[in-house]
């Protein structure tokens, strides 16, 4: 009796680990070889416009925004597929793809503007490297560092940064905006906050408009 049963628990906790294997399949997210290949797949779809631009004589730069798996479909909890979201900044475009892991499928790919998903690391990197060289822009964060801490600002590492999107109509209010950052929202543009190492905040944020590759203007708060 004593074997039959530790048998049947033996059985049971196969049975048990078996199911929970199968649940973790579809809510896990996806590995490092499925987001690499949910990538490479998604990547041709940006081709073709990437070549016009080039062809027009414009810069053309694509920028991998985000990598996620997709939602499960409740009929289909069993599937695997990914969403990819780009932005070509030849159109000022998101562009998304679903892709489908197993069959290696593209099933979708649409383009859109005004769509405007958080910044990358890379995005970041940039909107500090085109605040840090325009000369009148530095000029502005000397003084503001002086004012705060009293002393010079020399270098870009004495400051710490943060960075969102902006679109324009975070700031509906009539002449908030200049012509430049009224384009913030079809254009990919960054909101910069500007703080001092023990935490003391700037009272001016520029806004860094990375498709035009300027400074539009500061905001006060």
């Amino acid at each position: 009796m004593k074997r039959i049963t530790t048998g049947i628990i033996a059985a049971s906790l196969l049975s048990i680990l078996s199911g929970a294997s199968a649940l973790a399949n579809t809510v896990d997210p996806l590995n490092l070889d499925e987001l690499q290949e949910a990538t490479r797949l998604a990547a041709p779809a940006t081709t073709g416009t990437a070549q016009r631009s080039l062809r027009s004589g414009s810069t053309a730069r694509v920028e991998l925004l985000l990598v996620e798996r997709r939602p499960t479909d409740k009929n289909q909890p069993e599937l695997r597929q990914a969403d990819v979201y780009y932005y070509d900044y030849g159109t000022d475009e998101t562009i998304h793809s679903i892709i489908d892991l197993p069959s290696q499928a593209v099933i979708s790919t649409e383009r859109e503007q005004y769509i405007q998903l958080p910044l990358t690391e890379s995005e970041i990197a940039r909107a500090r490297e085109l605040l840090f060289n325009d000369d009148e822009q530095m000029n502005l964060l000397q003084a503001e560092y002086q004012r705060i801490t009293g002393q010079y600002l020399t270098s870009p590492e004495q400051l710490n940064i943060k960075a969102f999107t902006f679109s324009a109509d975070a700031l509906p209010g009539p002449g908030q905006l200049n012509a430049a950052s009224e384009q913030c929202g079809l254009h990919r543009c960054a909101q910069v906050l500007l703080y001092t190492h023990d935490a003391t905040v700037f009272e001016i944020s520029p806004i860094v408009n990375l498709s035009a590759g300027i400074i539009t203007q500061n905001i006060g708060f």
